[in-house]
C-alpha cells in the first residue's frame, strides 16, 4: 500500500468512518471507492441496532432513543451506505477492538482490520491530585440508551450507598424521557454541558466515572476521566479492553445487567473515596495512551497493510 506517511493533509468523515488522502500527489494514495485504507469510527450498524433493540426488550422507554440512534428514520439507501462503507477498503482500521468484533461479524475478513486505540496527553502533574471523602459518580456524555444512562439511573436508584452521595450527570444534549427520569432521581445533578476546565474541576471532584454503554467505538471520554486521576467504571462494549489491565483502576461490568452495577457502585462508594493511590493509578493508566502512540500506531498499520 502506497502512502507518504508525512503528506497526510485532509481526511474526509462519513458513515462512521474516515478516507485519508495524500493531498500531495495529483491522486489519493489512500481514498474510500479505490481500495485504500479507512478508519471505522463506529461499531458495525447491524451490530448497534441488534444490542440497543434487545435493550428496549427490557426497558421499552427507552424505543425514541433507540430510534434516534441508529437512524430508523432515514431512507434505505443511507442506510446501506452506512453499512457497507467498510467493504471499499484494502485496510480498515478501528479505534476499539469491539468496533473491530463488530465488523468481522459483518463479514470483513480478521487480516484487514486493524486495532490502534485513541489517545491523549496528561498535562496534570499527579502532585495536584487530591481524593475527596464524599462519594461522587459523574456521567459525561450524550444523555441516550447507546451511553447507558438509563441504567446509570435505575442503578443509583436501587442502590445502598453512603449518606451525602450525589451523581453528576454533564449532558449537553438528553433524551427527554431520560431527563424527567434524572430529575425524578434523588441526588442527581444534571449540568447541560460545561467547558474544557469546568470538566476537569468535576472530575476532580468525583470519585468514579461511569459511563456503561450499550455500544461505544471508543469512549474518548473514559481517557480523558483517567488523565484527571478519576477512576473509571464501563463495559467492554467499548475502547476499555483496549486501554487497560487488571491493576488499573477501570471496572468493566456485563453491557446491560443493572444488578451488576447496582453492587459495583455500592462496592467501589465504600473504596474509592479519600484514596489518593488510586487516583494516581488512573493517571498512570492515561499516561501509557499519549497522542504519539495514536500516530506511531496509525503508520504502523499503514506502512504494514
Amino acid at each position: 500500500m502506497r502512502l507518504e506517511i508525512g503528506s497526510i493533509r485532509t481526511s474526509e468523515k462519513s458513515n462512521g468512518s474516515v478516507a485519508f488522502a495524500d493531498v500531495c500527489e495529483d491522486r489519493p494514495a489512500i481514498c474510500i471507492g479505490s481500495g485504500g485504507a479507512v478508519f471505522q469510527f463506529h461499531p458495525h450498524a447491524e451490530t448497534e441496532r441488534r444490542i440497543l433493540l434487545d435493550d428496549c426488550i427490557t426497558h421499552p422507554f427507552a424505543r425514541q432513543s433507540f430510534e434516534e440512534e441508529v437512524g430508523e428514520r432515514v431512507s434505505g439507501e443511507l442506510k446501506r451506505r452506512s453499512a457497507d462503507s467498510w467493504k471499499h477498503a484494502d485496510l480498515i482500521l478501528c479505534a476499539s477492538s469491539f468496533t473491530r468484533r463488530s465488523l468481522l461479524e459483518a463479514g470483513a475478513e480478521p487480516g484487514r482490520c486493524k486495532v490502534v486505540p485513541y489517545g491523549i496527553d496528561v498535562m496534570e502533574s499527579a502532585r495536584g491530585l487530591a481524593a475527596s471523602d464524599r462519594f461522587t459518580a459523574i456521567f459525561v456524555g450524550t444523555g441516550c440508551q447507546r451511553k447507558g444512562l438509563h441504567h446509570v439511573l435505575l442503578a443509583w436508584q436501587k442502590a445502598a450507598l453512603p449518606s451525602g452521595s450525589r451523581l453528576i450527570l454533564v449532558c449537553r444534549s438528553i433524551d427527554s424521557t431520560l431527563a424527567r427520569m434524572a430529575q425524578a432521581t434523588q441526588n442527581v445533578r444534571l449540568i447541560r454541558g460545561v467547558g474544557v476546565e469546568q470538566l476537569k474541576e468535576l472530575f476532580a471532584i468525583s470519585s468514579l466515572f461511569v459511563m456503561p454503554s450499550l455500544v461505544e467505538g471508543f469512549g474518548q471520554v473514559y481517557l480523558e476521566a483517567l488523565a484527571s486521576g478519576c477512576p473509571v467504571l464501563g463495559t467492554p462494549n467499548s475502547g476499555l479492553p483496549d486501554l487497560c489491565d487488571g491493576a488499573d483502576p477501570v471496572w468493566q461490568i456485563e453491557p446491560g445487567n443493572i444488578d451488576e452495577l447496582v453492587s459495583t457502585l455500592e462496592s467501589l462508594s465504600r473504596t474509592l473515596p479519600g484514596v489518593l493511590d488510586i487516583r494516581q493509578s488512573a493517571q498512570a493508566c492515561a499516561s501509557r495512551h499519549c497522542w504519539s502512540h495514536f500516530r506511531a500506531g496509525i503508520r504502523f498499520a499503514l506502512e504494514s497493510g
